[in-house]
């Protein structure tokens, strides 16, 4: 018997559907063949039919691994005992506002409403997690950020910018993280001279480290002999001391710890 096909295409992506009877947005939604109720991996796709008009398809492609079936397994149990789904977009908002961007990113990893938006939501509306924490940041005066700090989630952004209140430690600065030079520039030159009752050596001060304050640069060497307290070596483009010995070595100033702090 001859098998009724119905086209869609989004932009260069052309999928054909093959069932007798295509089933229309609505159903694809609930329908067992559509996907419905399942916490899927993949986003549902914006399609348009044959007429050009776009309509939310959810295509059924499952996970494909072991983990991923178990993530998704997850996902739905969470959603079927939380309380929160139950809530309007304007409650939530406001329940959001309160929560640091650490838990915004769990909530996008435990439940797919949070990390894709509603499925009914208009196209390009932001997951109201993501919202929450852009609208955060959108408060707040960043300064200058690392490289890759502009093509991160809203929600890990918030959690990064959230670490300033927090002290940096001996135990928790390491090679390769990027950390910033504190803004008081008296007081850093104080640390860098040594002018206190401290009796750790002073790494010095030199002509072009005041370019350094109050911008992020990644540490790269971390040096614990002869002081109580780390000595951190930035890698920075027009530092004049060799941080890191070898035929090529890295440039940058050496800074005490008690002089840097988180991005």
């Amino acid at each position: 018997r001859p098998v009724r096909c119905h086209s869609y295409s989004s932009g260069r992506v052309a999928l054909a559907l093959s069932p007798r009877r295509t089933p229309t947005p609505e159903q694809t939604l609930t329908h067992p063949a559509g996907g419905g109720n399942m916490a899927l991996n993949n986003r549902p796709q914006v399609l348009s039919n044959s007429h050009g008009k776009e309509v939310n398809v959810m295509l059924r492609r499952g996970p494909l691994t072991r983990r991923q079936k178990i993530l998704a397994a997850l996902r739905s149990d969470n959603e079927k005992s939380s309380s929160l789904l139950d809530l309007n977009e304007e409650v939530l908002g406001a329940i959001l506002a309160f929560l640091p961007g650490q838990a915004l990113a769990v909530l996008e990893t435990v439940c797919t409403h949070f990390r894709y938006g509603s499925w009914v939501a208009s196209k390009g509306a932001m997951p109201l997690a993501e919202f929450s924490a852009k609208r955060k940041l959108d408060q707040m005066s960043l300064g200058d950020m690392p490289p890759g700090f502009r093509k991160m989630k809203w929600s890990r952004k918030l959690s990064v910018v959230e670490q300033r209140g927090t002290l940096l430690t001996a135990d928790s600065i390491t090679m390769g993280m990027w950390v910033r030079v504190k803004t008081d520039m008296p007081g850093v030159k104080k640390l860098c001279r040594g002018d206190g009752e401290d009796s750790d050596y002073a790494v010095g001060w030199e002509q072009g480290m005041e370019d350094t304050i109050g911008k992020p640069y990644p540490v790269g060497v971390v040096s614990r002999a002869y002081r109580q307290s780390p000595v951190v070596g930035l890698s920075v483009s027009n530092g004049l001391v060799a941080i890191t010995p070898g035929r090529f070595p890295t440039y940058g100033w050496y800074f005490p710890l008690e002089a840097l702090e988180h991005v």
